[in-house]
């Protein structure tokens, strides 16, 4: 049964080298030849089938990695089985270096049956990494989905390299003050000094502002002043009349 197998996907492999040219994401019909060639290897290794020297897909990847081809690969072929989540067929590394580091190097392979856009996320030397097919000339670049196994991986190599990011700025900024302490000090004492200017203006203007209510008398509004004209007139008129 294994032996069938193995040779049923061999001949879709010469059938569908032909149509790697004309690959194109979104292609219905490269994708149902994709899937046709993907779907029988699920649960296999990927070395014992070749996977990685099929022309279909070799090409695919050399197109997308360029100089990034052979690091990657070197990762990948420590797979040890096709996988399936969804609509995504994909391949995930299994190296683990001998040293200890903070963050491991991990390679992955990604095909998207729903869009035939095929992906590699790779974390190499600490620097995680998503490279995945565009179509040419098109406005909007189509975001890559990754299983949840690699997008774990890389969201986990992300927040480790800015937590590292941070601690090597922190490492500088305080080298920076062993060095030149006077450059570094001055600085933060311009700093403060400006925010103490900017404090004590703010507070002398709000000073002058309650000061200036406080001496000022009340306005009186329109009923009070038209009420003070009468009594001034009956007053007047009252002395007239003496």
């Amino acid at each position: 049964m294994r032996i069938t197998k193995v040779t049923t996907i061999a001949v879709l492999c010469l059938f569908l080298t032909a149509c790697v040219s004309s690959l194109l994401i979104g292609n219905q019909l490269q994708s149902k030849l994709m899937w046709s060639f993907l779907k029988p290897l699920v649960g296999f290794d990927p070395n014992e089938v070749n996977l990685f020297e099929t022309p279909m897909v070799k090409d695919r990847m050399t197109k997308l990695l360029g100089d990034k081809y052979e690091p990657t690969m070197k990762l990948l072929r420590t797979a040890q089985t096709i996988q399936q989540e969804g609509a995504l067929f994909y391949v995930a590394s299994r190296y683990a270096p001998a040293q200890v580091q903070a963050i491991t190097d991990k390679a992955g392979m990604i095909w998207n049956a729903d869009t035939n856009q095929m992906a590699v996320m790779l974390i190499k030397d600490g620097t995680p990494q998503i490279f995945s097919e565009q179509i040419d000339g098109a406005k909007e670049k189509i975001t890559p989905m990754l299983p949840k196994e690699l997008q774990t991986a890389y969201d986990k190599a992300q927040a480790l390299k800015e937590t590292l990011n941070e601690k090597q700025k922190a490492l500088e900024d305080a080298q920076k003050i062993i060095e030149n302490p006077l450059e570094a000090t001055g600085e933060a004492v311009k700093q403060k000094i400006d925010s103490k200017v900017q404090q004590t203006q703010d507070e002398a203007k709000q000073k002058m502002t309650d000061k200036i209510e406080s001496v000022t008398p009340p306005l009186l509004d329109q009923e009070q002043l038209e009420l003070d004209e009468a009594l001034k007139k009956e007053a007047n008129e009252h002395k007239e009349k003496k």
